[in-house]
C-alpha cells in the first residue's frame, strides 16, 4: 500500500506545514479561534523516513522510525500526534494487522484539539476497518457518528452503511441506506454503480419483494449485461409465474452465449416445451450434445425424445429412445420406444420393444404394457400371440375390461379368417 506522507495527510484533511527550511503549500485560512499547528523539522524527518520505508515495504525500518517518534510523543503537538497514529494505521494495514490499525485510528480520535476534517476522515477509515474485520455493529456506529458530522456525504458512504446493515440481516435499514445513496447520485447526475444495484437487488430478494427485485435486475441487465444478471432475472420471472418473460430472457441470454451450464440449458429446453415450441428445444439439445456441453444421460435423452415426439419427428425420435432404453435398462423407456415404433407402423420392432419392457427393470403396470404389446401383435397379423397376450392381461383390475374386449375382437377376427380359408 504505497501512499506518500503528503497524500496520507491530505486524505485525512490535514494541512501539512513544516518549520523553516522545509517547503510547504500555502495554508488555507483557519477560524480565528483555532490555532494552526505544524510538523517540526525533526519530526518530519522521522515521518519521512517511515513513509519511504513503508513505500518500499520495509516495515521493520518504518516501525523503528515511528517508534522513535512514539517514544517522545509527549513532546509532539496534537497535529503531529494525529499524523503519527495515522501512519501507524497505514503501517499495520499494509501488514494485514487490521486490529492494530483500528487501535491506531482510535488513538487518533483521542487526540485533543483534533480538527473536524481529521476527525471525520478518521471516523470513516475506522468504519471501513470494522467492516474488514466483520464487526458490522461497530461499523454502523462509526458511520452514524460520521454522517452527523460529514458535509455532503457521498452515495458510496450510504452504500457502505447498507452493506453493514445487510450483513446483520437488517434488510429494511439496508434498503433505506441504498435508496438515500441513489437519491444523492441522482442529484449529482451520477449513474448508479453496479455494486449498488446488485446489493439493492439482494435486499429486495431477502425482503421477498420480487417485483422490485425484478425492476432492479432489469436495470442491471440493461446497464451491466452479464450472464449472472440474465439468469437471475429469468429465475425471478419464474418465481413470479411469468413464464413468457422467463423464456424470453433465457432465450436472449442463450443467443448471446450466456447460457452454458447444464441445468440452465435443460431449463431453457423445458421452457420451450411448456411454450409448445418443441423445435427450438430439439435443436438446442442436439446442438449441445454435439458440442458435449450436455451429456447423453437419461435426463437429457428423455427430454430430447419428448421434444422430438411433440414435434412429431418420429423417425428422429426412435434412435434417441433406443439409446435411452439401452442405457437405462428401464421398462418405461422400452415402452416409449415401442410406442414410437407403433407410431411409425413398424409393428415388428414395436413387439420387440414392448417384450423387452416386460423383462426390463423398474417394471410398473405390466398389464398396460401387455395391452400395447397385444395391439402391436394384432396389427402385425400375429393373432394367436395377441390373444394369449390379452388373456394374460384379462385378470387386471385396471385393464381387465379392455383386455376382455380385445379378446372378443381377436376371436372374431380369427373366426373370420378361418371361415375365409
Amino acid at each position: 500500500m504505497k501512499t506518500s506522507l503528503f497524500a496520507v495527510v491530505a486524505a485525512l484533511g490535514l494541512c501539512l506545514s513544516v518549520a523553516p527550511g522545509y517547503a510547504a503549500d500555502k495554508k488555507p485560512p483557519r477560524p480565528a479561534t483555532q490555532r494552526t499547528q505544524s510538523i517540526t523539522a525533526p519530526v518530519f524527518k522521522d515521518m519521512d523516513e517511515a513513509q519511504k520505508a513503508l513505500d518500499a515495504k520495509d516495515y521493520v525500518t518504518a516501525e523503528a522510525a515511528l517508534g522513535r517518534l512514539k517514544a517522545r510523543q509527549d513532546k509532539l503537538n496534537d497535529y503531529e500526534r494525529a499524523t503519527l497514529y495515522n501512519l501507524y494505521a497505514a503501517l499495520y494495514y499494509a501488514q494485514d494487522q487490521t486490529g492494530k490499525a483500528i487501535e491506531a485510528y482510535q488513538q487518533v480520535l483521542k487526540t485533543p484539539n483534533l480538527a473536524e476534517g481529521v476527525r471525520n476522515s478518521t471516523l470513516f477509515a475506522l468504519a471501513q476497518m470494522y467492516f474488514v474485520v466483520e464487526d458490522y455493529p461497530q461499523a454502523v456506529s462509526a458511520l452514524k457518528v460520521w454522517f452527523k458530522q460529514a458535509e455532503d456525504p457521498s452515495a458510496d458512504a450510504y452504500v457502505l452503511l447498507a452493506q453493514a446493515y445487510y450483513q446483520q440481516s437488517d434488510f429494511k435499514a439496508a434498503e433505506a441506506a441504498i435508496v438515500e445513496g441513489l437519491k444523492i447520485a441522482r442529484s449529482k447526475q451520477q449513474q448508479p454503480k453496479e455494486n449498488w444495484l446488485s446489493l439493492l437487488r439482494a435486499v429486495y430478494y431477502e425482503l421477498g419483494d420480487y417485483g422490485k427485485a425484478v425492476k432492479i435486475l432489469e436495470i442491471l441487465v440493461a446497464q451491466y449485461p452479464s450472464q449472472s444478471y440474465y439468469l437471475q432475472l429469468s429465475g425471478m420471472y419464474g418465481l413470479q409465474g411469468n413464464q413468457k418473460a422467463q423464456l424470453a430472457t433465457l432465450h436472449a441470454a442463450y443467443e448471446g452465449g450466456m447460457v452454458t451450464g447444464k441445468s440452465d440449458l435443460m431449463n431453457l429446453a423445458r421452457l420451450y416445451l411448456v411454450a409448445e415450441a418443441p423445435f427450438p428445444a430439439a435443436r438446442l439439445i442436439a446442438k449441445e450434445l454435439r458440442a458435449r456441453t450436455l451429456d447423453a444421460d437419461t435426463e437429457t435423452l428423455q427430454l430430447y425424445a419428448q421434444a422430438l415426439a411433440m414435434a412429431k419427428e418420429y423417425d428422429a425420435q426412435i434412435p434417441v429412445l433406443k439409446r435411452l432404453a439401452e442405457s437405462s435398462g428401464e421398462a418405461r423407456h422400452y415402452t416409449f420406444l415401442g410406442q414410437a415404433y407403433a407410431e411409425a407402423g413398424d409393428w415388428k420392432e414395436a413387439i420387440n420393444a414392448f417384450t423387452s419392457a416386460l423383462n426390463a427393470k423398474a417394471l410398473d403396470d405390466a398389464d398396460s404394457i401387455r395391452l400395447q404389446l397385444g395391439m402391436a401383435q394384432f396389427n402385425a397379423g400375429r393373432l394367436s400371440e395377441a390373444r394369449k397376450t390379452f388373456i394374460a392381461a384379462a385378470d387386471s383390475p385396471k385393464h381387465g375390461e379392455t383386455a376382455a374386449n380385445w379378446i372378443k375382437f381377436v376371436n372374431s377376427e380369427i373366426e373370420r379368417k378361418n371361415a375365409m380359408n
